[in-house]
């Protein structure tokens, strides 16, 4: 079981590793003000509009890392780790992280402005990084066990619909709006991001060619 948990971590990317790193330690943490009523992370790290607006902005990213429960940290974990080995091949840790960062603080922002309720939870992020992996694997095709095969993109649209219904039901329309958020921040990013290294390669070609013909 060591040996197997040993290469389980070594197989995961750098960036992916520390945002579970940060995600198990916080709930850990939380868990254990819990159980000793010494404190409540939660007070301190879940978005609310009135302690944004009292200058406590840290919360509009801080609420991400705290999961809502056990199975919310089983799943969620899981999730990451899959879907952020997939990304940061493509990216760089810092890229990873910064990704991350984008669409979770916009999902926060979104809360304050919307819901006087609280909001912890990565479900935001996850959405985000679901609309990555589309953005940069959507043609690619996945065999599932009952659904067969199937593009990323397909399958996609599936978890998101349920995910979402599920939501919608459980935590009402305004917790599915900040995790809509996230996810449209995070293809605005990347769409922003592809325009900009498309100009980017364009100029460097041209300035290759006018060079070449300088000689």
């Amino acid at each position: 079981m060591k040996q197997l948990w040993q290469r389980t971590v070594a197989a995961l990317t750098p960036g992916v590793r520390g945002v579970l790193t940060a995600w198990v330690t916080v709930y850990v943490a939380a868990l254990a003000g819990r159980l000793t009523q010494a404190f409540d992370l939660e007070q301190w790290l879940a978005v609310r509009a009135a302690d944004f607006w009292h200058g406590q902005v840290w919360r509009v990213v801080t609420y991400a890392v705290l999961p809502t429960g056990i199975l919310d940290l089983l799943v969620t974990g899981f999730g990451l780790a899959i879907l952020g080995w997939q990304l940061e091949r493509h990216w760089s840790r810092r890229e990873f992280w910064r990704y991350c960062g984008i669409t979770a603080t916009v999902a926060g922002l979104v809360q304050v402005l919307i819901s006087p309720l609280p909001l912890v939870g990565a479900a935001p992020l996850m959405l985000g990084l679901a609309v990555a992996w589309v953005f940069v694997s959507g043609h690619e095709t996945v065999n599932l066990p009952i659904m067969g095969q199937a593009s990323v993109r397909q399958i996609f649209w599936i978890a998101v619909a349920v995910s979402l219904a599920v939501m919608v039901f459980s935590g009402g329309w305004r917790r599915a709006g900040s995790t809509i958020a996230g996810g449209v921040a995070g293809w605005l990013y990347l769409w922003l991001r592809y325009k900009w290294l498309m100009v980017k390669d364009s100029h460097t070609v041209e300035s290759g060619r006018i060079n070449r013909l300088e000689l």
